[in-house]
């Protein structure tokens, strides 16, 4: 489970061997986590888009390197 990027309150994962769709791992502090959907940015979980608007920023600007950082884990 690499972590591919680290902000002051959270981190962005990714899981090799995940399920489908493309999508990464957002941890916030006392363990709340949520997946993003890279291509769409569609959140799932208890988490608003507000909470985590620097993440969602991050993963937009490197959807290419991260959907190719999927598909290395997740073949």
């Amino acid at each position: 489970m690499p972590v591919l990027q680290r902000f002051a309150a959270s981190r962005i994962l990714l899981y090799a061997g995940d399920h489908l769709l493309p999508h990464v791992h957002v941890r916030l502090g006392a363990g709340r986590e949520c997946t993003v959907d890279i291509e769409t940015l569609r959140i799932k979980g208890r988490i608003a888009a507000r909470e985590i608007r620097e993440e969602l920023d991050w993963i937009a600007s490197n959807r290419i390197p991260l959907l190719a950082e999927w598909r290395r884990y997740n073949p």
